[in-house]
């Protein structure tokens, strides 16, 4: 057996049986052709991770590249072990072209197409007012043929656009149900004390248009005294639709100040001041926000990103650790800046889980087994013959999250090599030539 890639002496994790095994792996081609206990000799390339833990490559559902040529995000996140991402979340997803599919890219990548998109294609560039009967029809049709050309389902940044009204994401959703292996990626329209309305009509769609639809970051959204309840909502609601979410493990949440979500009265829904909020981006990055620099920005700079420091910690760990949770950064980054999600969720993730009592294969589910399932991948997510080469190499004793808020592009420490196709992505911290593509579901 002629191989690319021979993988020995690692200590390979089951996320499927949550179990670790001694195995070698040999690879050709791009996928795994053997795991077994046989040393095959003909190899291109061969790494001894004696020691070392050897995971399916992660999988992010939910982050942002939309806009980003330099792919730093891309980058971000292969560096703490994702080698398949979808981006376009919250309403923000891009038309499919040409120059989308031919620039390099750092990872396995899929884009949802966004709601907010459709509107402003249509014309519709107000996020408070509703879309007209012959808007919605105009927006299907968009809708219709970014899903032929091989978008993975809609997204919808409800809390961003309060105009939005049930009729019109239900008529976009009923198109999203009639393509296969396709779904509704939802930031819900509340967070605070009303993200339970949120949850239940994001059961509603689901029930109602026959789609599967994965709730966005449910802990940002309920993690303010909500989050128990809007966990059982999603429990009680699967027995009769299909709905999940995925959560990343900080307690502050980030976005752009000129967004709805930081329209007068957020303090009330928050019941935190300004003081709990700090710039992320931009020439006040680092500072408090006051409600002179509220109203400052708001004008004059509503691209600016701010940090929310507004959670409850134990409710976002309660939404992690929930058997259904799939891990998923939300990362996004302007100009090299914003908050350490980016580059920090994975291992961050697996530090709490491993803190409560979870197992490595138990925690290393969330970012692997479960996405691949919940997402339709079929030859992803476990380490199996025939599968995809992606593979993450790490140090499970040195494993850690560094990025912090001050300094929030710093990567993680203990992951030794980042296999992507077969071939090496990331070696001791450093990001190789990029091997990864545009993924078009079919």
């Amino acid at each position: 057996m002629s191989l690319d890639l021979f993988v020995m002496n690692g200590s390979v994790i089951d996320p499927q049986e949550c179990e670790i095994y001694e195995a070698n792996i040999g690879v050709a081609d791009g996928k795994i052709v053997y795991v077994g206990s046989d040393v095959i000799e003909e190899v291109e390339i061969l790494i001894d991770a004696k020691g070392l833990y050897v995971s399916p490559g992660f999988i992010d559902t939910h982050m942002h590249n939309e806009n980003s040529a330099e792919n730093e995000v891309e980058k971000a996140l292969l560096l703490q072990g994702v080698t398949t991402a979808i981006a376009g979340n919250c309403g923000v997803g891009p038309i499919i072209t040409e120059e989308l599919l031919q620039r390099p890219r750092y990872l396995r990548l899929g884009f949802f197409t966004g709601h907010q998109v459709l509107r402003e294609k249509v014309g519709l560039n107000n996020h408070y007012m509703p879309a007209s009967a012959s808007s919605i029809e105009a927006m299907v049709e968009i809708l219709k043929q970014e899903l032929s050309k091989g978008s993975f389902g809609l997204s919808l940044g409800l809390e961003y656009v309060p105009g939005t009204s049930y009729e019109e994401m239900c008529k976009l959703a009923k198109v999203v149900a009639q393509y296969d292996k396709r779904w509704v990626s939802m930031h819900m329209r509340y967070d605070g004390e009303k993200s339970l309305e949120g949850v239940k009509e994001a059961i509603s769609l689901a029930k109602d248009c026959g789609v599967r639809v994965q709730i966005s970051h449910l802990a940002s959204m309920a993690s303010f005294g909500c989050i128990r309840e809007a966990l059982k909502l999603i429990e009680e609601a699967k027995a009769y639709v299909d709905v999940t979410f995925d959560s990343y493990p900080y307690k502050a949440f980030c976005t752009q100040i000129g967004s709805a979500v930081f329209d007068p009265g957020f303090e009330k829904r928050w019941k935190k001041g300004f003081s709990y909020l700090q710039v992320a981006s931009g020439k006040y990055r680092g500072k408090k926000l006051t409600q002179e620099l509220y109203i400052k920005l708001r004008k004059e700079e509503p691209d600016t990103l701010i940090i929310a420091h507004v959670m409850d910690g134990e409710e976002v760990k309660a939404a992690l650790k929930h058997s259904d949770c799939i891990i998923a950064s939300d990362a996004v980054l302007k100009n090299g800046q914003g908050h350490p999600r980016v580059c920090g969720t994975f291992p961050r993730a697996f530090k709490i889980l491993l803190r409560e009592g979870f197992s490595w294969p138990e925690a290393i589910r969330k970012a692997t087994y479960l996405p691949a399932k919940s997402s339709f991948f079929e030859d992803r997510g476990n380490i199996k013959e025939e599968y995809k080469a992606d593979l993450v190499i790490f140090n499970p004793k040195k494993l850690r999250d560094c990025a912090t808020f001050k300094d929030p592009l710093i990567s993680p420490k203990g992951i030794e090599y980042v296999i992507l196709g077969g071939k090496i992505a990331v070696q001791k911290g450093t990001v190789l030539q990029p091997h990864g593509e545009v993924i078009l579901r079919n």
